[in-house]
Formats: C-alpha cells, structure tokens, sequence
C-alpha cells in the first residue's frame, strides 16, 4: 500500500507541516523559506506514499554526537508529521522502519528525536535520555567576586567563527551528549527566521584569554512588541573553567539596564545557585531528548567510560531486526565490544537498552520498574549513569 521514498517536493511537505504543527497562515511563508533553506543546506527529506499522495514525511539530520566516551554518528530526526486523514493507518510505523534502514545505511549509530508524545515514540524503540534546566533570573541575582573572571575580552559575534567553532567541537567531544556543530549548524542557531517575530538579534559571545578561547555563550535576544520586557535566552554556556565561568556571568550581570530576564537553558547538574544572591525567579526542569540505538553493532569498539564487566543481552527490536538476539557486552580497559552470543543475562526491548546506553539510566533502576527482565545468571552488573545533555534541536 505504502511505498517510502525519499521527499522531495517542498510544497507538499509544507501542506503536512501546516496542520501538524498548526503553523498559523501569516507563517506559511516562513514555513517554505526555512524549508527551502533545510534542504539546500543538505538536510534530506523521507516519507511515506500512497500513490501519488505523500502521507507522513521526516526531515534526517546528520550529527556526530559524544556517547559515553567516543563521538559517534547519529541520525537526527526531525519535522515528523502526517496527514490528518491517514492517522492510526500505521503510515508512520511503517515510515519509522524505513528510517532506520535509512539510517544505518548512512552509518548512524544512534538516533535521537524531540518526541512530541514520549509513549508514542517508545512504541518504537526511542527511550527518554535527557534532562535540562530552565533558570530564569534578573541580571541583578547575579554575584560574581570583584576580581572573578577579569582578564578576559567578551567580543559579541553574529555567529561563530573559525575560533568559536574549533572550541565549540574540542569541549563537545568531552563534555555530556554534546553535538559538533559545523557552519550550517552555527547558521541555524544564529540566523533569525521570518517566524522569529520575537527575536530581537541571535549570537554568539566569545570570550577569550591570553588569545585563546575560553568560553562561548550564544543567545537569543527576544521581545514582545507590546510589552518591554526583553529576554536574554542563553542556549549555549560552555566555560572552560571557573574563571572563564566568572567571566561569563559578568557580561550577563552587565546587561541589567537592557534585559529584564535573563534565561538560562544548562544541564541539570549545572551548578548556578551558588552565584544567585537570591532563588532564581523561576526553575524547571524539562525532559528533553529521546535516544535510539540504530545499530548495536556499530556501538562494537566504542569508547566507554566503565570498569570492567561482561553480561549478555537478548534483544526485541520489532523495527530494526539487525538488532534483535542475544549479545555479548564487554567492557574491558574502557571499551565496549559487542558480539552475538547464546547465554543472556537480561531481556528487554531495544528502547531501554538505549537509555541505559547513553547513561541517562542503569539496568538497576530498569529492572526494578520492570522495563529490563533479570534472567537467573544475572549477577549485578552495570554500567554507570552519567549526565546527558544536548543543547541542539532539530
């Protein structure tokens, strides 16, 4: 009935995207600009026909994303939507197996998508993988020591350059689930749309030491125009250490007679509070990122940052039947190696594995909510959880 190809006409992506995300028509313009600006930057589309009629389509993304200790492939998947006619009809399950196929295909390892609904995506074998924090505070919260960050020039660029970027990708390869980010990348996150009604300027601020890089904030300067209460969103604050730190919350300390509000979007285990003279206005924490393993064996080899052990793991993975069976997992002098075997240890879906994986879990805490079944020979082992962070979208 379906046939799942690559997409590659823009007008009909666009009437999807329109309802699905209820893009009110003084955007529709915008919606075809940003569409047209996607794909001649190199990002595909594939959907889902029947016949001639284009039923659900996604929008693949191409990033190296830090995994445990390695940087690997990862498929980003974005604008995923349906026709409003076709829904409960399996399109997008079916459309969702093709992307994977698509996907190791081209090599990625994992995937990840902003999920709209989590329990529709873990369906499919996506698992909830990381957290963020949303702080909201007025620049004059904010206390640094006098002689805290001094020695460092901030220098506000409208998107980062050859310095930015270098630094940029050094501190993603060793820092949470970070991604690389290129020019097109840095482009999406510092250009305004003509849907940006709000934003007022998008950038980057370097801050720099003895000539080098030591820090990077990037923003979005936004406002309503009934109402002047302009907000500082920082997307990305990436020090490289406490005097960078210090620095950096200086320059924003500083816009106190420009900026109302001040909006930090930080791991969750970043550490604000000790430089707030007061509770912040406002914090919440968001769940943002779901994760899923492409290709379990592609993870063969990764870098992982766990002792030693060894356990065998017996797969279900409806979507992807590479993946399903019995593997070994052995981590020895922190690497991963992955080989099939007879004798399991664990059995579980392939969306649980995937969380624990990333480290946003462990098997510990699956088995005890009854996600991962512990099979007689199970003896303890585990990998350890670490914090997760992506600071992307798609």
């Amino acid at each position: 009935m379906f046939e799942y190809r690559e997409v590659t006409d823009l007008d009909a992506v666009g009437e999807l995207a329109k309802s699905a995300f209820v893009v009110r028509r003084p955007d529709h313009s915008a919606m075809a600009e940003w569409l047209a600006w996607s794909v001649d930057r190199g990002q595909r589309l594939f959907g889902l026909y029947d016949g001639t009629t284009l039923v659900p389509v996604f929008m693949l993304y191409d990033f190296r994303m830090r995994l445990r200790a390695s940087v690997v492939p990862m498929g980003g998947i974005g604008l995923l939507c349906s026709r409003l006619d076709m829904r409960g009809k399996g399109a997008v399950r079916a459309m969702l197996g093709g992307a994977l196929t698509t996907m190791r295909e081209k090599g990625h390892v994992v995937s990840v998508l902003a999920p709209f609904d989590q329990s529709f995506y873990r369906k499919y074998g996506w698992e909830l993988f990381a957290r963020s924090q949303r702080i909201d505070v007025t620049p004059a919260l904010i206390q640094v020591p006098e002689d805290g960050g001094t020695g460092h020039m901030a220098v506000d660029l409208p998107t980062a350059d050859d310095a930015c970027r270098s630094f940029h990708n050094d501190f993603a390869r060793g820092h949470h689930t970070l991604v690389e980010r290129g020019e097109v990348e840095w482009e999406k996150r510092t250009r305004i749309f003509s849907w940006s009604q709000n934003s007022a300027a998008r950038g980057v601020v370097r801050f720099s030491r003895d000539g080098e890089v030591k820090g990077l904030l990037g923003y979005d300067l936004s406002g309503r125009t009934d109402d002047w209460h302009p907000t500082f969103t920082v997307n990305l604050f990436l020090p490289e250490d406490e005097p960078a730190k210090r620095a950096m919350l200086r320059f924003l300390k500083q816009l106190s007679h420009q900026v109302k509000t001040i909006r930090f979007e930080l791991p969750v285990d970043e550490d604000l509070w000790p430089y707030l003279s007061d509770r912040p206005v406002k914090r919440e924490i968001h769940d943002q990122f779901s994760i899923r393993i492409v290709s379990i064996e592609g993870l063969d080899r990764m870098r992982i940052d766990a002792d030693d052990t060894s356990l065998g793991v017996e797969v279900v993975d409806e979507r992807a039947p590479w993946n399903a069976g019995v593997w070994r997992w052995t981590v020895d002098a922190g690497v991963l190696h992955v080989e099939a075997c007879d004798h399991a240890d664990l059995r579980c879906d392939i969306g649980p594995l995937s969380a624990v994986l990333s480290g946003f879990t462990d098997f510990s805490t699956m088995i005890a909510a009854g996600s991962i079944e512990r099979l007689p020979s199970y003896s303890g082992q585990d990998l350890p959880r670490r914090t997760t962070f992506l600071a992307d979208y798609f």
